[in-house]
């Protein structure tokens, strides 16, 4: 069987796209974007740019997902436009390149919180994340039901825990955080550069997506059904973003925001005291859990798509009677198991944003190529070419930032792209 079951509904969609999104970023890059521009309305600015950013992203991948709603999302778009080398480029960084090393990454995070929660050294964190991730990649091997029950559950009661940390914190806090700032904030010209390195942090937290794209040939009525997982999920992240960064300024000063790398559970302990920090460990717990799970599932539909094109061995193109891509599945799992038991994973990680940066970028270029072959589409941008333009060059400040800041994993991510899409040019016709 090499075909994928249309099962997944508008509600499943969302709860694996926002599950994915809303994972251990929101627990620690606010520390991170208020130490770099040090005023709180600037970072608010900040996270309200992320989602203008994210909506103009989520126009995009909405007009290339209906236009071909396959499994495996970017690679099935740069095929159409560029040819299978560029496919097999894509598919192949963004399987591995990116989303098995971020796997790891969010394993890893989530075993520190476990071990924090039982009581467990440090230096047990990434075999606790490396069992983490072998147990949730069983739980989607079980089939896509069960991968997606489990993700519309924990996906809720993340949302629900989060929504509450919004209404204690402007419930019960004074508004210290908006009458301070840091006496190292930046201004004038120097403004914007801060800006530009704090936008990484948040236009990393809003990351995910374009996961519903991975998963676009499992999805109901895709013509209508994808728009909206795209557009509904930045929108709710959006907007739940925008109130939990409200609440935190609600409740502490912007130094304790700043010095913080779990902010949530620091507005928690200002509110009710240092005993509950087992229940922000749990809720830290399960934001980064149902974020795992929803990359677990999205990924292989990458590896799958590619080997039932011929672009990689056709075994990973079979799905066994639950509708899961087994072969591949294991694959991702194994090789995000292995990363997360070594810790080998760190620098790929902070890999995956220049490559999400440039093959993001190049899914503009995609999406001009097929609508100057064919204009009409089940979704198209509004305002084309603006819009697009616009993500374009919004990206494309944000690798130059990445390169002056990182410039030797810029050329780290530029020579595994050139190599990939040498070994394509050997391999694919």
């Amino acid at each position: 069987m090499t075909q994928l079951r249309r099962s997944l509904r508008t509600g499943d969609g969302l709860a694996m796209v926002i599950g994915i999104m809303v994972g251990s970023g929101i627990f620690r890059t606010p520390g991170l974007v208020a130490t770099e521009l040090g005023r709180p309305w600037l970072t608010f600015v900040a996270w309200a740019m992320g989602g203008v950013v994210g909506l103009l992203g989520a126009f995009v991948f909405a007009e290339l997902a209906t236009r071909h709603p396959q499994a495996g999302g970017k690679y099935v778009y740069a095929r159409e436009a560029f040819g299978r080398r560029a496919a097999f480029t894509v598919g192949w960084i963004e399987a591995f390149g990116i989303y098995a090393a971020a796997t790891a990454a969010i394993g890893v995070v989530a075993g520190e919180y476990v071990a924090q929660w039982v009581g467990l050294d440090a230096g047990s964190k990434q075999w606790l994340g490396a069992a983490i991730v072998a147990l949730l990649t069983g739980v989607n091997l079980a089939g896509v039901a069960a991968g997606r029950w489990t993700q519309n559950i924990t996906t809720a009661a993340k949302i629900a825990a989060l929504a509450g940390v919004v209404v204690i914190g402007l419930a019960a806090g004074n508004g210290v955080g908006w009458k301070s700032s840091l006496p190292s904030a930046p201004s004038g010209v120097a403004v914007w550069g801060s800006l530009a390195l704090a936008f990484q942090a948040v236009i990393w937290t809003y990351y995910g997506y374009p996961d519903a794209a991975k998963i676009a040939e499992e999805v109901v009525d895709p013509e209508r059904t994808l728009p909206r997982i795209f557009l509904f999920g930045i929108g709710i992240v959006a907007v739940l973003y925008l109130l939990l960064n409200a609440a935190f300024l609600h409740v502490l000063p912007i130094d304790r925001i700043a010095s913080s790398t779990l902010v949530a559970g620091d507005v928690a302990v200002e509110v009710f005291g240092p005993r509950v920090g087992t229940i922000v460990a749990c809720l830290a717990l399960l934001v980064v859990l149902a974020s795992l799970n929803g990359t677990i599932f999205v990924t292989p539909r990458v590896l799958f798509g590619l080997a039932r094109d011929g672009l990689a061995p056709r075994v990973l193109a079979r799905v066994h009677r639950g509708g899961t891509p087994w072969v591949a599945m294991t694959v991702v799992g194994v090789v995000a198991v292995v990363l997360a038991a070594t810790g080998t994973f760190e620098q790929l990680f902070k890999l995956a944003i220049s490559l999400i940066l440039l093959t993001d970028g190049f899914m503009v270029l995609v999406l001009f190529r097929l609508r100057a072959r064919t204009p009409d589409a089940p979704f198209r941008v509004p305002l084309y070419p603006i819009l697009p333009a616009l993500f374009l060059g919004i990206y494309a400040v944000m690798f130059v930032a990445v390169t002056i800041a990182q410039p030797g994993l810029t050329g780290i991510a530029l020579g595994a792209l050139a190599i990939t899409y040498g070994i394509g040019w050997i391999t694919t016709r």
